[in-house]
């Protein structure tokens, strides 16, 4: 059986954890499906309001890379435990549902925009940490959907230091987070159906399985809302 979506990228508790350690040797950090994100500078004055914590939630990507990287996200001298990355996590739910309470976001999209942010930090400890084994399976958009999101945050955070933004990139960074999240929007089964359907329709045409960014999806209002506020958010616009 292959791991659901949603099992796939919460890997925190110590019972998986312990599953990884059992299974994989700490080696050189190659994963198969991962490619290494660079460490990335970050601001160092901690800001107050929610938002501005939350924003700063979306800038530690390349600090999480480097603390893996180096050993320093560990804890108790476990390389496969993430506590900087649960800290981010913890410090992103509350920072959204400070906002929530505020009426600056609905709790559906807070809901949507928060579990594609821990995919996310989940991807960027996954692609630093020494572990090498990865049970492969025929279909799996998590790591590439997840690689879209820490993408698209690292430019739009680019961008927003440059002054001007061209809305031509906008435009880009709209339509790849909205497909982006119309994925994370859907559930389990949603995703178990796609897959199945995928792989049927890959059997009988003798075609090749689609990339993510290929693949079609349906774009609800949540997903739309979610992709606007991620952009808003790291570009104050």
């Amino acid at each position: 059986m292959s791991t659901s979506r949603r099992d796939f990228m919460k890997v925190f508790g110590a019972a998986v954890a312990s599953l990884l350690v059992m299974r994989c040797q700490a080696i050189a950090p190659t994963p198969t499906c991962y490619v290494p994100m660079p460490p990335t500078s970050l601001p160092t004055i901690p800001p107050g309001s929610a938002r501005e914590r939350l924003r700063l939630c979306w800038r530690r990507f390349g600090e999480l890379a480097q603390a893996t990287v180096d050993g320093s996200n560990t804890q108790e001298g476990d390389a496969y435990q993430n506590p900087l990355g649960q800290q981010m996590i913890t410090e992103h739910r509350a920072a959204l549902d400070e906002m929530v309470v505020n009426g600056e976001i609905s709790n559906q999209v807070a809901g949507l925009v928060h579990e594609a942010y821990e995919a996310a930090v989940f991807h960027v400890w996954r692609s630093n940490v020494m572990i090498t084994c990865y049970e492969p399976v025929m279909v799996d958009y998590a790591p590439s959907s997840a690689d879209v999101l820490v993408k698209q945050a690292e430019l739009l955070n680019e961008i927003a230091g440059q002054g001007s933004i061209d809305a031509e990139t906008l435009a880009k960074a709209q339509a790849a987070l909205e497909h982006d999240m119309a994925f994370y929007q859907l559930s389990d089964e949603d995703v178990a159906a796609l897959y199945d359907k995928i792989l049927a329709e890959a059997q009988a045409q003798g075609q090749a399985i689609p990339s993510f960014e290929a693949l079609e999806m349906e774009v609800s209002p949540e997903a739309q809302e979610a992709a606007q506020f991620i952009i808003t958010l790291l570009t104050g616009k």
